[in-house]
């Protein structure tokens, strides 16, 4: 600032006063890109059902549709900084925006502009934690399900009938089965919708990775990583990380152990016969079932190494032996994860979220027995509206607005 520097000598108060007699410009950094989604990441709420017997993935809010070219979302390209300079005039460069991190997964793209993600395929779309997938929908109908079929399915499976015994499903998507079914083995990587029930003859295996949904279960074996909603369920072997629902329809729970990280909630447990029900609550009902199966893996597999290592030495007897090993090492390390998993479980009379673990019951009959931890209580007399939990540190009954009732 020339002017001001001839002006400086001429003034009566120049002295110890800073004067702004050069000046520079700071660099701006330019913007970091982002993602405006079309497609929200979450599903909304789970809408309420009066009864399970009509649940499909649309009436229970599971799935989202889309068509191939649809877009996922649009993509924000960042900008370039803008230079600045010193009081000399030398440049100061800028930064420019970072890119923003495109969720691009499975059956996705981006357009050849680079400014939206679009689907390659049609099919449900979901969001896996990190990334956009498009699961595609396998449909099969009587013709395509032979008796003990089994069937290995990269997405959704959609079956417009009903799932005859001896069947085996395994796909990383969810499963709907329009129809009821039989002893059959059925695990899916997200939700099990089962819209007329099952009746397992004590055979069947269900297990889902996130929520079940039946209109009924029946003498069968049920694992869920979330949460088990169902009409009624009779005699049957419950393991779920969530809630077991038993409050629309008939509302009945009847026999059989349910076991819950959370809560159990039913219009009806027991039955006027003193069926032996028993409720256990807290933990991590799946991980402790699988720490015991894999125990007990890894106790048949020292077994076998045992008889092996004592046979004769040969090629094909090195090989048998090298997989043994092999298996044991992986059995090894899979209990090793579960065992940290169910070391990290809260206290027994709250879940992960702090919320009180307890079962909740409209009408509770004799012969029902409830389990937290150590502590259990075995009901007595009939009783109604009702929620027993740690009371004092013993399992009894507490207080409950309105027993029975849906979260």
């Amino acid at each position: 600032d020339w002017n001001l520097l001839r002006q400086i000598p001429k003034r009566e108060e120049r002295y110890f006063v800073p004067f702004p007699v050069a000046r520079g410009t700071l660099p701006v950094p330019g913007k970091d890109g982002s993602v405006l989604e079309r497609v929200p990441r979450a599903l909304g709420d789970r809408p309420p059902l009066e009864g399970l017997g009509l649940a499909t993935y649309n009436t229970l809010n599971l799935v989202r549709r889309i068509n191939e070219g649809d877009v996922i979302c649009e993509i924000v390209p960042p900008t370039p900084g803008k230079a600045g300079c010193t009081v000399t005039g030398e440049t100061l460069p800028a930064p420019a925006g970072r890119a923003a991190a495109v969720p691009e997964g499975r059956n996705t793209h981006r357009a050849p502009d680079g400014r939206f993600l679009v689907a390659d395929r049609n099919g449900h779309i979901v969001f896996s934690g990190r990334n956009f997938h498009v699961n595609a929908v396998l449909h099969l109908d009587e013709t395509d399900l032979a008796p003990d079929a089994q069937i290995k399915f990269l997405g959704d499976i959609h079956i417009h009938c009903d799932l005859p015994a001896g069947v085996t499903i395994k796909t990383t998507g969810s499963v709907q089965i329009d129809g009821a079914v039989e002893n059959c083995s059925i695990e899916a990587g997200e939700h099990i919708v089962v819209s007329s029930g099952v009746q397992g003859q004590d055979q069947s295996l269900l297990y889902a990775h996130k929520q079940l949904y039946a209109k009924y279960l029946e003498h069968c074996t049920v694992y869920a990583r979330q949460d088990v909603l169902a009409d009624c369920i009779i005699h049957c072997d419950v393991f779920s990380n969530g809630t077991v629902q038993a409050c629309t329809g008939r509302g009945v729970l009847i026999g059989g152990t349910i076991r819950a990280a959370r809560k159990i909630r039913a219009t009806i447990v027991g039955s006027k016969a003193e069926r032996a029900t028993h409720l256990l609550l807290g933990g991590l009902p799946c991980e402790e079932r699988d720490s015991a199966q894999l125990q007990q893996d890894l106790e048949q597999i020292a077994h076998k190494l045992e008889e092996e290592e004592g046979k004769s030495p040969s090629p094909g007897q090195e090989a048998k032996l090298a997989k043994l090993r092999l298996n044991q090492y992986i059995t090894r390390a899979k209990l090793q994860k579960t065992h940290q998993e169910l070391e990290g479980m809260p206290a027994l009379a709250r879940d992960r979220e702090g919320n009180l673990v307890r079962a909740i019951c409209g009408t509770v009959y004799p012969g029902t027995k409830v389990t937290i931890g150590g502590q259990f209580l075995v009901v007595d007399q009939l009783r109604e509206n009702c929620a027993i939990g740690l009371v004092g540190g013993e399992v009894g009954f507490c207080e409950s607005s309105k027993g029975g009732g849906r979260d």
